[in-house]
């Protein structure tokens, strides 16, 4: 038994998950529905770092790496859950399949982080994305939402081949799937062939498409937009986060010995993709889709410490993700606070009708565009620095000057809450539920703390 002890805490999900699936049959309300979700991942939580080793021919692996962004997927569910309980988009009737569909897909996004083989990794980014293609058109009588489903069902497909194209030209060449095992033939094999930087091209462009990058960026607005919000808030999180944590694994356990395959191309799509998140963001006046445009950017920053190819990548990697938790989902928790939150005009004058509301968005956008003292910009410093220290200053310093950027188009938003007089249709009174106000002010606090003590999760 003890060889799938690294496997704890999928099995202990995997337990409670079925014990839902039953259960969840019989239960009508909503709020004990979504508080069962909400404790399989507390429980989940509490045991990620009880596990440790290599299971399965260490074709799956369970370290610090996996475990702390596992924590990341799990934060993630906790929050989206907390955000849906009395969202009224998702009816009642559908809130039970609506939830199996989130467990289902973090499950896939925990066994995407402990791969170390390129097959049993396709499968789970192919379970993920199954889930999400049908969440991001969960609610079927809204035409948005289906176009959204739809556009990233065909280009999602489409990643998927490349994906598939791409293991195989790999596998041609070094005759194994393992990361160690292409690890070892590059490193006592100096020959490079046309067939190896094919390989290795498509396998950073399927995960880069998932992960959001540029130029493979073009669903994310429409399907943030079409999805509902809290399946947009989900989305925005854990499959990035996902994404991008199976791509530093490959690239620093598979390719760290031949740079010439990758440092190129993915220093190519950070920029590109910094560069298309921040520019594009600066006109937009719809917040979901301005905080498209910023997870596109956000992909970006995470991308340079991929680059840096190192543990202290991987690290900041693991830290960026899970401040970008608390801010994002945050943010969006203030979207469906408000009347009128997802356009821009929705914010004017809120500071005078709801402070507390407007000084938590504030702390949200200040952290995303990485202003101290909170977390977000603990996060950027991390990840400039793992940059800096692999030699790529010049990268770095790019990286910053689209930071500076970005903070445009957040405190275009400050400004609409703090300076401009509050629309008519919401000066009146309006109630906040209290789900919606614990999560901002648990997600706010979460990003002061960990910006003034970074070192609690560091």
């Amino acid at each position: 038994m003890a060889q799938y002890l690294p496997l704890l805490p999928e099995i202990v999900f995997t337990i409670l998950f079925l014990i839902y699936f039953v259960i969840g049959l019989f239960i009508k309300n909503r709020q004990i529905t979504g508080i069962m979700v909400m404790t399989i991942s507390l429980i989940t939580s509490f045991i990620l770092f009880r596990a440790d080793g290599t299971a399965f021919k260490n074709m799956f692996v369970a370290d610090n790496f996996s475990q702390s962004l596992k924590l990341v997927f799990l934060l993630s569910l906790f929050l989206c859950t907390l955000i849906s309980m009395r969202y009224e988009k998702i009816k009642d009737s559908i809130f039970y399949e609506y939830s199996l569909l989130m467990l289902l897909s973090t499950l896939a996004m925990m066994l995407i982080v402990s791969s170390r083989d390129l097959i049993p990794l396709f499968l789970s980014v192919e379970f993920m994305s199954l889930c999400l293609y049908l969440l991001s058109g969960f609610i079927i009588s809204d035409l948005k939402s289906n176009e959204a489903s739809l556009k990233y069902y065909v280009l999602g497909s489409f990643a998927s081949a490349i994906f598939l194209f791409g293991i195989a030209a790999i596998y041609g060449v070094a005759g194994t799937t393992t990361f160690y095992g292409i690890s070892d033939f590059l490193k006592n094999n100096s020959g490079i062939t046309i067939y190896h930087y094919i390989g290795t091209v498509a396998i950073i462009t399927a995960l880069a498409f998932k992960a959001g990058c540029a130029p493979f960026h073009q669903w994310s607005p429409d399907v943030y937009e079409g999805a509902p919000t809290t399946i947009t808030a989900f989305m925005s999180v854990g499959p990035k986060a996902a994404a991008l944590g199976a791509l530093g694994r490959v690239i620093f356990e598979s390719f760290s010995f031949s740079p010439q395959l990758w440092l190129a191309s993915l220093v190519f799509v950070a920029l590109l993709t910094m560069a298309t998140g921040n520019i594009l963001a600066l006109r937009q006046n719809n917040i979901k889709r301005l905080l498209a445009y910023s997870s596109i950017a956000h992909a970006g920053y995470v991308m340079l410490a991929v680059i840096a190819c190192s543990q202290e990548g991987l690290n900041s990697i693991v830290f960026y993700m899970i401040i970008y938790a608390f801010m994002n989902i945050g943010a969006f928790a203030v979207v469906l606070a408000l009347p009128d939150g997802e356009s821009i005009e929705g914010y004017r004058g809120i500071s005078f009708l709801n402070p507390s509301l407007s000084l938590c968005m504030l702390a949200f956008l200040f952290s995303l565009a990485g202003i101290p003292p909170f977390g977000g910009f603990i996060a950027k410093f991390l990840v400039f620095k793992s940059v800096i220290h692999s030699g790529y200053i010049w990268v770095a310093v790019i990286g910053i000057l689209f930071s500076i950027l970005s903070a445009y188009y957040y405190l275009r938003i400050a400004v609409k809450m703090f300076f401009s007089n509050a629309q008519e249709q919401i000066q009146s009174k309006y109630l906040i539920p209290s789900n919606l106000k614990v999560a901002i002010a648990l997600n706010a606090g979460l990003i002061l703390v960990t910006g003034v003590i970074p070192g609690i999760i560091m």
